[in-house]
């Protein structure tokens, strides 16, 4: 397979691993705002999706953002147009590593010590900022092909 064509098919890949994990949280957004405008006996209730750290209008506002951002990045891997960068890797997998534990350490707090305070004991927004901090790693692994050191054959050459 030529250079461009491994690119298109890496990044179409990429892409369809982060569109399913945009979709998970576009779910979650709007089952939050279905259970805030109109409740609906099938979902968890709108305090079940919603910690109380941010006030719902700031809240939607900045989900919104972080939507639009997970489209863009997946819509530029589908049409090839976003490449593999070094640094962009390494910070990606850093902070979404960061992201990941401090979410982790949330989630087993919540469900341990702290189940009744509402930052901890918030199950729902936890496990989405687990779906959030999965795209980060998950993208900025994709950075990270750029700085993977090649694998040599048995002829000792480069594929």
């Amino acid at each position: 397979m030529e250079p461009g064509a491994a690119h298109q098919a890496t990044s179409r890949f990429y892409a369809g691993v982060l569109l399913l994990l945009t979709g998970l949280f576009a779910c979650r957004v709007l089952a939050q705002l279905v259970q805030f405008v109109y409740p609906v006996d099938f979902l968890p209730p709108y305090s079940a999706w919603h910690s109380g750290a941010l006030p719902y209008g700031w809240l939607v506002c900045a989900q919104g953002v972080i939507l639009g951002a997970c489209l863009r990045i997946v819509w530029g891997l589908k049409k090839g147009t976003i490449f593999p960068a070094e640094r962009k890797g390494k910070i990606l997998l850093t902070l979404g590593t960061i992201y990941l534990v401090g979410m982790c350490i949330r989630l087993i707090v919540g469900l341990t010590i702290a189940p009744e305070h509402y930052w901890f004991g918030a199950l729902l927004p936890t496990v989405f900022h687990l779906v959030l901090a999965s795209f980060v790693l998950i993208y900025g692994r994709f950075h990270g092909q750029a700085f993977q050191v090649p694998t040599r054959n048995s002829q000792g050459q480069t594929p």
